[in-house]
């Protein structure tokens, strides 16, 4: 059984809605390979803990070695409805290098790359219409901390942009320096959607190992 799911990284909870800060490192789906450490377990064992009767139904998904919010809905209705609804999600990025501009958009359609499962391209034949901004927060001898906003949710979207402009993440060793699978420097920081005439906010602040990669890099 998954351990039970710390009160730090519980970033907020209703009888609607669980938004989970997930750590770097961990799925959050189970796999055939994978089961018992994802995140879906460990919201699991802690509905079984605290006497929680309800369902684990995800909004929204990061990569293994991506931190930040994720959403759980409790009830289908619920994840039928957030589905309809415009959630804007925001990012901090570590990216290799420095910025000319203050700001940008890049718009540049995403493909699985051919003879891959899991790598994605740009690719203005094949590729699907793909939307990111970002913003320079600071800028670092060697990197630069990024604002970024999705406008569309291709996989690895943030990744596949930021490389296409010459700037991988730090640590991004699919997208950037070649290497084993790390905890590339992405972390999904705020989520915001409209709610009762109101907009709902979510925040998550940047991990520890992300501070320690802005200290390197400085």
């Amino acid at each position: 059984m998954a351990a039970i799911l710390s009160p730090s990284i519980l970033a907020y909870e209703d009888d609607f809605l669980l938004i989970i800060d997930k750590p770097a490192g961990m799925l959050v789906h189970p796999t055939v390979s994978e089961r018992g450490t994802t995140l879906y377990d460990y919201v699991k064992a802690y509905y079984e803990a605290n006497g929680i009767n309800a369902g684990i139904h995800p909004v929204s998904r990061l990569d293994r070695n991506t931190s930040g919010l994720v959403i759980f809905a409790k009830e289908p209705v619920v994840q039928h409805w957030l589905s309809q609804q415009q959630v804007e999600k925001e990012y901090l990025a570590l990216a290799c290098g420095r910025f000319d501009c203050s700001e940008g958009i890049i718009e540049a359609p995403i493909a699985r790359k051919e003879g891959s499962i899991i790598e994605r391209c740009v690719d203005y034949t094949r590729g699907k219409y793909a939307k990111t901004a970002y913003e320079v927060l600071a800028a670092y001898s060697s990197c630069t901390l990024l604002k970024v906003r999705l406008f569309t949710g291709r996989t690895h979207q943030i990744r596949v942009h930021l490389a296409s402009i010459g700037h991988p993440l730090v640590n991004d060793n699919l997208y950037g320096t070649p290497g084993p699978q790390a905890r590339h420097a992405l972390h999904a920081c705020r989520l915001e959607f409209p709610f009762d005439e109101e907009v709902f906010t979510a925040e998550a602040p940047l991990p520890e190992d992300m501070r320690q990669l802005l200290e390197a890099g400085d």
